[in-house]
């Protein structure tokens, strides 16, 4: 044991620098040996002085020490199936050439951070299985998820990527206080065309598998010292509600739509789940996003929403000449508004919504699955 004892301390100096062991070394003993398992340490890995030393990084990785009870041999071995192919980053790889840049890499240390907790909650789970397929089957399991949770963190930090190209790399801070906001009455008056907010106003859609009603409230809620008119979007699914939110809207002197928050209650078999997707500008560094503007501009991409990790809803313009129709008649010709809508959390789902001046939304289309949700009916409040 006093040589099994003297390894491992050679072992910790070869690895030379910031090794971090961060679970406890477990010791096992069976008939025939004495083993120790690491399972799971940080090391950072130099390389050879002909190779370029800023592709210095650090990476996990688990271990084995094995002693056979019968012989004076020490066996170190990795195994290429416990190999750990983790990124492991530090403070310093918060870097970049500005706010969106420094913004992106912060969420992919978040994100891989919240991949790494759920795999080692896993195989904490993993551990209590008493047989040993079983217990087998579920640390496959836990790698899997793990493997697919560092693709998604790298398929978001692409897209958020591809934002910075959109944006450039200033801080998004708008100045809500610099800009003129209507009341109620004033909206009413010379409404935005395609988020007409007057009191009353009620839209009814139907998809595969759901209908969907949206209804302008005749209430407001102050947020950030603007009134924001509360309009109320319920999902039900096979005559049960499955979401009821409370939106929050404000209209600009120019006609523009700003999305000021939500209030998201999902649920679950009648019961309230959860209110994910919440947030309210001016609240845990959440900002108001542009929905629409007055008039929409070919080719620009507006921040609808802004809540990093919750709510990061992106609009496309795509056209204002756009022709299309629904099976409930509306229909539109050369005169649509055609925009693409996605979240960078979500980088696989991107819709294509059509919204007819004077009416709103009139049909939204999933590119992947080519669902279609169609509005049905629109009652004026008016």
């Amino acid at each position: 044991m006093k040589k099994l004892l003297f390894v491992i301390v050679c072992v910790t100096c070869f690895f030379a620098i910031g090794i971090d062991v961060q679970e406890y070394p477990e010791v096992v003993e069976d008939e025939d040996n004495f083993s120790i398992v690491i399972p799971y340490i940080e090391y950072e890995w130099a390389y050879d002085d002909d190779e370029d030393e800023d592709e210095d990084d650090t990476r996990a990785v688990s271990m084995e020490l094995r002693a056979s009870k019968d012989s004076n041999e020490l066996n170190f071995t990795v195994v290429d199936s416990t190999l750990l192919d983790v990124d492991v980053d530090t403070p310093a790889a918060i870097e970049g050439e500005g706010a969106c840049s420094s913004t992106t890499s912060a969420q992919l240390l978040s994100c891989r951070a919240d991949v790494r907790n759920s795999y080692f909650e896993l195989q904490a789970d993993c551990f209590n299985y008493s047989d040993p397929e079983d217990q087998q089957e579920c640390f496959e399991e836990a790698e899997e998820e793990r493997t697919g949770g560092f693709e998604e963190c790298g398929d978001i930090e692409e897209a958020h990527e591809n934002l910075c190209s959109i944006f450039g790399e200033g801080a998004y801070d708008p100045d809500m206080e610099d800009i003129a906001f209507l009341t109620v009455a004033e909206i009413a008056t010379s409404p935005n065309p395609f988020l007409p907010l007057i009191p009353g106003n009620r839209w009814v859609y139907e998809g595969e598998d759901e209908i969907i009603t949206v209804t302008v409230l005749d209430e407001t809620k102050e947020i950030l010292g603007i009134e924001a008119i509360v309009v109320q979007d319920v999902a039900e699914e096979e005559g049960e509600v499955v979401e009821d939110t409370f939106d929050w809207y404000a209209q600009d002197e120019d006609g523009n739509v700003w999305y000021m928050g939500e209030l998201s209650r999902n649920f679950e078999d009648s019961e309230l789940a959860d209110i994910e997707g919440s947030w309210e500008a001016g609240v845990d560094g959440a900002k108001a996003g542009i929905l629409f503007r007055a008039t929409p501009v070919v080719g620009e991409t507006l921040r609808q929403e802004y809540r990093i990790g919750e709510a990061e809803d992106i609009g496309h313009t795509l056209a204002i000449d756009a022709t299309e129709s629904t099976d409930a008649g509306f229909s539109c010709s050369d005169n649509c508004m055609q925009s693409l809508e996605y979240t960078p959390l979500e980088p696989d789902e991107e819709e294509h919504k059509f919204y007819l001046p004077g009416t709103g939304l009139m049909l939204e289309v999933e590119l992947e699955s080519g669902n279609r949700v169609e509005l049905v009916d629109f009652t004026s409040g008016g």
